[in-house]
């Protein structure tokens, strides 16, 4: 949406410049004016998010040019139109339209809703430029170099006295309007969180985050909200399809800002490249070992934080015992891990999903099933958004693999549970029981896409090759995931959690199913779920035990 919302303003500009060009020329003494400066500005800063997304210096550029067009609305709007009576002529015909009206308008509510904050360190930056550009007009005016170009600058027409006490009010509102525009509330802890995605999602890499948010899809970004709030988010952008290990070895060069690591191992088992994207320079986080951190991972995410903190603090012994000590790496090495404070689970198919395993089962007989047309037609989309691109890699290396029963218990072994990391679950359930005590999903919150799947999955018990048994408890599900899948790992400790439960670490809280479809904890498709509050109360938590 932000990028969206400054191609709009760009083309705004484009057009209020162009009636300036052919009104007067393209002339530098134009650039005396405020209104110039700070809409020439506003143009350079959205072409650079148009082209280059919300860096960090974009994002100060946005701030100071969104506060300075604040002040040219209010000039124009509360000391020009009053002195000279010319509303229609500055406000809304000719160029008064682009630059005094509209432009400082969308520009302002872009930065408020739909792009990230520059940090408050920053709310000094549109004073300074203020200032300088007063100070400077100043000592134009008295030297007679320029006249005006408002009459707060006549400093020989009005006198000193009146001229400081001018200055003085407008140092004074941009103050307010920088505050009113870059203010956001302070950080409540020192946790960072770091959201994973699942199974063919996205993140803070990936340009349709910009458009369409995985956190908050079209509700609106959960990441921009918890940082408003005070709580430092961020969100990574692993392998869509990929496995549990490829997406934990990008996660941590994301945390670390450096180049991805698969290992030399499992590459070469697995056929592909050792190494990946660098993140050099663009790291998740600043100070990744010095940062008390909280992973959340939705779906498949699950399995990648897992593999991630087993990883980071014990290592692999596969990698260490093919790879030279000074070729391989910190990740793969362990003792790694001292600040990572929880991981939190969202409809994760942490014990796999019968989503994929019921399929493969001959006993079950999917034709004894009726699935209504519209359900059969567009659960296709799960399938097609879903499906690796097979590119030689061996068939264990993709998350469908990881997400089989047997796989993903044979997985589980592998992974500890930490004595000193907090664990918490959250289920999803969309179905209901029927009169005749059956379950079926709710197509209130159930999406179409997943009804298909979720009816088979309601009326499917058997036996995986593994010879694990499905029973009735794996019926209830969110469309993708079972719930009793999404509860703990099955070889890990874990307890129900209660409000008055005594939270401790190295055991898996299984939280009170969350009502709603695999997608409801991003905040839906079609079924819209603004999901802000649940993850503002989940940060609260965390920064609550993160106090003890």
């Amino acid at each position: 949406m932000a990028r969206i919302l400054n191609l709009f303003i760009v083309i705004l500009e484009l057009i209020s410049f162009r009636i300036v060009s052919k009104r007067d020329g393209f002339k530098l003494k134009n650039f005396a004016f405020y209104t110039q400066i700070s809409n020439f500005l506003t143009l350079f800063s959205s072409f650079l998010l148009v082209f280059f997304g919300q860096t960090d210096f974009v994002e100060v550029m946005r701030f100071l040019t969104v506060s300075m067009l604040v002040m040219t609305f209010f000039v124009t709007a509360f000391i020009l139109v009053p002195i000279t009576k010319q509303l229609k002529g500055l406000m809304f015909s000719g160029s008064g339209l682009f630059h005094h009206f509209l432009v400082p308008i969308i520009s302002t509510a872009s930065y408020l809703f739909a792009e990230d904050r520059a940090p408050l360190s920053f709310l000094w930056l549109p004073v300074i430029v203020t200032l300088v550009y007063g100070l400077i007009m100043l000592y134009l005016n008295y030297k007679d170099v320029v006249s005006g170009p408002y009459p707060f600058f006549m400093i020989k027409k009005f006198g000193a006295k009146l001229i400081v006490l001018w200055i003085a009010g407008l140092v004074l509102a941009i103050s307010i309007f920088s505050i009113a525009v870059g203010y956001r509330k302070p950080m409540k802890t020192d946790i960072k969180y770091v959201y994973v995605h699942g199974l063919s999602g996205w993140g803070s890499y990936d340009t349709i985050n910009e458009f369409f948010p995985y956190w908050g899809m079209s509700t609106g970004s959960v990441i921009r909200y918890m940082n408003n709030q005070g709580y430092r988010s961020f969100a990574a952008s692993v392998d869509p399809t990929g496995s549990a290990w490829d997406r934990a070895c990008e996660l941590y060069a994301q945390l670390t800002g450096t180049v991805v690591d698969y290992g030399k191992a499992h590459s070469e088992a697995a056929g592909h490249d050792r190494y990946g994207e660098d993140f050099t320079g663009r790291a998740l986080l600043e100070d990744f070992e010095n940062s008390r951190i909280v992973l959340i991972g939705h779906s498949f995410g699950g399995a990648t934080i897992r593999l991630f903190s087993e990883i980071l603090k014990n290592g692999s012994d596969e990698e260490l015992a093919v790879t030279d000590e000074n070729d391989i790496s910190d990740f793969f090495k362990g003792g790694n891990g001292d600040n990572l404070f929880a991981l939190v689970t969202l409809a994760a198919p942490t014990n796999g999903t019968t989503a994929y395993d019921l399929y493969e089962d001959e006993n079950f007989d999917t034709s004894k099933i009726e699935i209504p047309e519209e359900y059969e037609k567009n659960s296709d989309a799960v399938s097609k958004s879903t499906k690796a691109d097979l590119d030689g890699r061996a068939s264990y290396d993709y998350a469908a693999f990881d997400m089989h029963i047997d796989n993903a218990i044979a997985l589980n072994e592998t992974i500890t549970t930490f004595d000193d990391v907090y664990y918490f679950s959250y289920p999803c359930s969309s179905t209901v029981i029927n009169e005749d005590g059956t379950l079926s999903p709710d197509p209130e919150i159930t999406e179409n896409i997943f009804m298909k799947g979720a009816i088979y999955m309601s009326n499917y018990t058997g036996t995986t090759k593994g010879g694990f048994a499905i029973d009735e408890s794996w019926q209830s599900n969110d469309g993708l995931v079972n719930e009793e899948s999404a509860k703990a790992p099955l070889n890990a400790p874990s307890a129900l959690y209660a409000e008055s439960s005594d939270i401790t670490t190295g055991i898996w809280y299984v939280m009170p199913t969350y009502h709603g479809d695999h997608m409801s904890l991003q905040g839906g498709l079609t079924k819209r779920n603004n999901v802000k509050p649940f993850y503002l109360e989940l940060a609260k938590m965390l920064a609550e035990l993160g106090e003890k």
